[in-house]
């Protein structure tokens, strides 16, 4: 297989993962959001703290990047949370009620951010809401640049929902984000709990091309859970693949795919076509070095998954590696 150039010769050095090296190790830093409190996983907050502990101690703790929790729920996190394991590292959803104006309940949602970074617990690094029903774009995406104050250095997202009319929406919405100048990012649903949460191929390529185009910094989640597109047999859909997903990406980022080249990547899941190694991430004849993912990855930031170990233990049997 393609993708095993390379890895089977790396030997691991006493402390340090083989795959933090070289470009696999920069395709895959801090690179999944633990989003365990969210379907399916559904933790309770007690557990899915320290399952998080547990993997800041485990051999992919520098693939782990931020823990999500809704702003409802910080006032449970900070009970539970004590010093062990070091300052807890946040992405914080804010969640708001959909039977008040939605100025006022992000109002609601970031008064429970600015406790939290109070009690001294932990720091906040993104700010992600979903553009609410009959808001304006870049009236919202404004005021998520503005809410970024009250957690100094944290990256606002808006998730935009992918609508009747996708095809034109998507691009304008985008168009509307970019004016604020970098001081907001989006935000993609890659999947959930029903089939309706899986966005088409080409709703991805065409979301993932224009934030490419405009120098968006993009987050995905959910339903990343396989490096490669997967059949779900009870959804009746087919799970998207975060090597493709972030791939093309990085990819489309670097300007080696267009729309339609990046249609076909997302669809591919023949595992031959694909490398990802020291050398840096391929797709066909098309590469990318470590110094080229690097630089995308500050444009292609992450995903959220409700699980950590699953998407990186199958592309360890897509490897062929421990």
């Amino acid at each position: 297989m393609a993708m095993r150039e390379g890895l089977q010769q790396q030997k691991k050095t006493e402390g340090v993962h083989p795959w933090q090296q070289g470009g696999i190790g920069a395709f895959l830093r801090e690179l999944i959001d633990d989003a365990s409190l969210f379907p399916p996983a559904m933790l309770p907050m007690a557990e899915a703290v320290a399952q998080h502990l547990e993997y800041r101690r485990g051999p992919y703790h520098w693939a782990l990047a931020r823990f999500v929790c809704p702003a409802s729920r910080l006032p449970e996190l900070t009970s539970i949370v004590s010093e062990e394991g070091g300052p807890w590292r946040l992405s914080v959803i804010l969640d708001m009620a959909g039977h008040m104006p939605w100025t006022v309940s992000l109002a609601t949602a970031l008064k429970e951010v600015s406790r939290f970074q109070e009690a001294g617990r932990g720091s906040v690094e993104s700010l992600e809401a979903r553009l609410p029903a009959g808001a304006e774009v870049e009236e919202f995406a404004s005021a998520m640049a503005e809410a970024a104050t009250v957690a100094p250095g944290a990256r606002p997202f808006v998730e935009l929902p992918l609508a009747e009319g996708w095809e034109v929406g998507i691009p304008r919405a985008l168009e509307a984000m970019a004016r604020l100048e970098g001081k907001v990012g989006a935000k993609v649903r890659c999947g959930g709990t029903r089939s309706q949460d899986f966005p088409t191929p080409h709703q991805l390529a065409r979301f993932i091309t224009w934030c490419a185009r405009l120098g968006l910094p993009l987050k995905a989640t959910a339903g990343l859970h396989h490096p490669l597109p997967h059949p779900d047999p009870l959804l009746g859909i087919r799970q998207h693949g975060f090597l493709n997903v972030i791939g093309g990406a990085l990819m489309a980022v670097s300007g080696q795919v267009d729309e339609d080249a990046l249609l076909e990547l997302l669809c591919d899941d023949h595992p031959a076509r694909f490398r990802l190694d020291a050398h840096g991430f391929a797709w066909r004849d098309r590469t990318l070095p470590p110094e080229e993912i690097e630089r995308g990855r500050r444009l292609v930031t992450c995903f959220g998954s409700c699980s950590f170990l699953e998407p990186l233990e199958g592309l360890a049997a897509l490897l062929g590696t421990p």
